[in-house]
């Protein structure tokens, strides 16, 4: 009888346990704004701004120490028949969130420029340094004109600075806070 009872509450256990990871893995999503190509004084550059809708599961996890990495990938191919896309341009970028204890402020790094921004709002650090952002592809002349081109964008926000050999441990464990997502925008100059 002892014997059923444990298993019953370890059973009982591990599904709870499932419900919640379940629950904490879905809650944050990033949702992209204003994708466009642009041409920046002779430079291709794809503009966009990123926010996080669930900022609870965020800040909890910087808070408890965590470090995270938000990376954008753009490629920029030209379409061709059907087997046959060229890329033309590819460009990325990596940004990390941190959270310093001592002072209470959000921490976050951005490419090209040397001071980090801190704010002791979560809400109003992402606003001002993901709410814009710019990748530089190339020069503008390499598009043909009256060609198609479609610009991806892929962003993933994940746990970083982790031990290679707990990373190695669990690798069948997903660091991403938020599912990775991927955007696509067609176009002709």
């Amino acid at each position: 009888m002892q014997l059923r009872k444990r298993t019953c509450l370890a059973a009982l256990a591990l599904a709870l346990g499932l419900c919640l990871c379940a629950q904490a893995a879905s809650a944050a999503t990033l949702s992209l704004q204003n994708l466009v190509v642009d041409n920046q004084s002779g430079m291709l550059a794809a503009r966009f701004g990123i926010s996080v809708e669930s900022l609870a599961e965020v800040s909890d996890a910087l808070t408890s120490g965590m470090t995270l990495s938000l990376t954008c990938k753009t490629r920029l191919t030209r379409r061709g028949g059907v087997f046959s896309n060229t890329q033309v341009a590819a460009a990325d970028m990596d940004s990390r969130l941190k959270y310093d204890s001592l002072t209470k402020e959000f921490s976050l790094t951005l490419p090209g420029r040397e001071a980090p921004l801190k704010n002791t709002r979560l809400d109003e650090l992402l606003r001002v340094g993901w709410g814009t952002l710019s990748l530089e592809m190339g020069a503008w002349k390499t598009l043909e004109h009256g060609q198609e081109y479609t610009l991806t964008l892929d962003i993933r926000l994940h746990q970083v600075e982790i031990p290679n050999w707990f990373r190695r441990t669990l690798f069948f464990w997903s660091w991403d806070l938020t599912p990775q997502a991927s955007y696509q925008l067609h176009f002709k100059p």
